[in-house]
């Protein structure tokens, strides 16, 4: 359900601490990091363990070599989460190998919300 008129549903938005009132910004939403080492990142907002357990929500990062296959094996955090304040905090995953030559990779974040 897309309650304010910008093509995202309610629980994405409320996921990725946006407002499912109004307008969000797009930086609420997960974006590839670019790095130049053959791995593929992704960074996001999430609600921190506490609030996540309150909130029924579940963030799963998942790797695929084709698109129609995905795991979550072969994908890692980077560094430790940061802060945002407000039960959010931001955090960067990526894949754990780097593409041979020829290969791609690809990387991805879904809600589950119970």
């Amino acid at each position: 359900y897309v309650s304010d008129g910008d093509g995202v549903p309610n629980v994405i938005e409320r996921a990725f601490g946006g407002d499912s009132l109004g307008s969000d910004a797009r930086g609420n939403l997960p974006a590839p990091v670019k790095v130049d080492d053959g791995k593929e990142y992704i960074s996001f907002m999430q609600y921190n363990s506490d609030f996540q357990n309150d909130m029924g929500i579940t963030y799963i990062v998942e790797k695929s070599d084709d698109r129609r296959t995905w795991t979550t094996s072969g994908v890692s955090q980077v560094g430790s989460a940061v802060d945002m304040g407000g039960g959010m905090e931001r955090v960067v995953y990526r894949t754990t190998a780097a593409t041979s030559a020829g290969s791609t990779q690809f990387i991805r974040v879904r809600v589950k919300a119970r």
